[in-house]
């Protein structure tokens, strides 16, 4: 039986409860995927309730996010050498593809400290570095409310 997420930290629930597979428009990326979505649903549903976090999103390659991988691989040059956002990163997909097609650095912002740990863990399998925003930098802490 897997360990639950009560269990582990974030990095060990994640390499244990997900398969390390490809998003399917941009193959050449590497992510920690869940490759059902029912077990691991369960294995996070009651501690998902108990600490008031989201569901795990960061555990599958949304298609608008693979859209945006493809697109920037496609034309690198609009990253080429610049500083790039991803923006509810998820599992980091959008900013890889970025990294990966030469941007001068990728800041991921999320806020799910589960996305945080599959974005580090998904950069890492690709080789590329994703520095994670400050929590929260562009929400209410941001006009100091």
């Amino acid at each position: 039986m897997a360990p639950s997420l009560k269990e582990v930290a974030p990095e060990g629930f994640i390499t244990a409860q997900l398969a390390i597979g490809r998003a399917a428009l941009v193959p050449e990326i590497r992510l920690y995927l869940a490759s059902a979505l029912t077990p691991l649903w369960q294995a996070t549903e009651a501690f998902l309730a108990e600490q008031n976090i989201a569901p795990p999103y960061w555990a599958f390659a949304w298609p608008g996010s693979e859209a945006l991988a493809l697109y920037i691989m496609q034309h690198p040059e609009l990253v080429r050498g610049k500083r790039v956002l991803d923006f509810a990163a998820g599992s980091g997909l959008a900013g890889i593809a970025a990294a990966l097609a030469g941007a001068q650095s990728v800041e991921a912002a999320e806020i799910d400290p589960m996305a945080q740990a599959a974005i580090t863990l998904n950069a890492a399998l690709n080789g590329v570095e994703i520095s994670l925003s400050p929590a929260m930098w562009w929400g209410r802490r941001a006009i100091g409310t």
